[in-house]
């Protein structure tokens, strides 16, 4: 019982995985943030946040609407600046939104001491809120980002898929042995049906009986 529940889970794993991964490089390559219902997972790269946010922390944002972002909620956009164009920047907010005609502007900066202002950021230009840094994730992430983590997490793939194949293997072998002993059955099963009807036609020939 025990091996069939570790089966189905490694197998649940992986095909979760692997969903992720596929997900995640399809939205990467169409310039877009990989989200889960409305979550997004970012990751700290500069100390422009310091010391609210560390360099690697990883960041769980949800999508908010314009009327619910305020002042000191943390935002993560998209910049429109010089050489960060077109990356995700995370600052906090440090005024009220401004709205002209119909559009919202927010003004941000980093909390890092003397970190300038930002250029004014609009709405469509926000991912989401900051919701909580996910610190076990961001320890993780940091770990398997070092030589020895890379291994070991190879070491795990290989692992979970070095166990499916052997499982699949084996099976396998086993669905041979069964047909071939399914198959001679059968063959013996025929041979003796046909073996049965050529006596009971010799005995009911009648070129066969003694005068």
């Amino acid at each position: 019982m025990f091996k069939k529940i570790t089966h189905v889970l490694s197998v649940v794993l992986l095909v979760i995985l692997s969903l992720i991964v596929v997900y995640s490089l399809a939205s990467r390559i169409m310039g877009q943030t990989p989200s889960i219902f409305g979550y997004f997972f970012f990751r700290v790269t500069s100390d422009s946040m310091e010391p609210t946010l560390q360099v690697g922390d990883v960041l769980l944002v949800h999508s908010s609407d314009a009327e619910d972002i305020h002042k000191d909620d943390i935002v993560t956009y998209k910049s429109k600046e010089g050489s960060m164009y077109g990356r995700d920047v995370t600052h906090r907010v440090v005024s009220d939104p401004v709205i002209k005609e119909g559009k919202y502007y927010y003004q941000t900066r980093g909390d890092a001491p003397g970190a300038p202002l930002d250029k004014a950021i609009t709405y469509d230009q926000i991912e989401g809120k900051l919701v909580r840094k996910l610190v076990l994730i961001g320890k993780v992430y940091s770990f398997f980002c070092t030589p020895t983590g890379i291994f070991i997490f190879i070491g795990i793939i290989v692992l979970l898929f070095g166990s499916e194949m052997v499982s699949l293997f084996f099976t396998s072998k086993k669905f041979d042995a069964t047909d071939d002993l399914l198959f001679e059955t059968i063959e013996k099963d025929n041979s003796e049906k046909s073996k049965s009807a050529a006596e009971k036609s010799e005995k009911n020939d009648p070129s066969n009986k003694s005068e």
